[in-house]
């Protein structure tokens, strides 16, 4: 499934990602803090998660627009 999402720092969304079995942080809501490259010069988001107010590296393909 191909899908455009515009991703902006300090912007609110989902973690949702294609693949069904990665259940890892499924359902989460997080604002963008930064965009980082990876050891292995891949291109990664870095978040901070809503409810324990943690931060986590995720693929840029697993966040999602927020749809109430």
């Amino acid at each position: 499934m191909n899908e455009t999402v515009n991703l902006a720092i300090g912007g609110s969304y989902v973690v949702a990602p294609d693949n069904p079995r990665k259940t890892k942080n499924r359902g989460r809501l997080c604002t963008i803090l930064s965009f980082d490259l990876n050891p292995d010069y891949e291109l990664e988001v870095r978040v901070v998660f809503h409810d324990t107010n943690r931060e986590a590296s995720l693929q840029i393909s697993d966040l999602k627009k927020i749809t109430e």
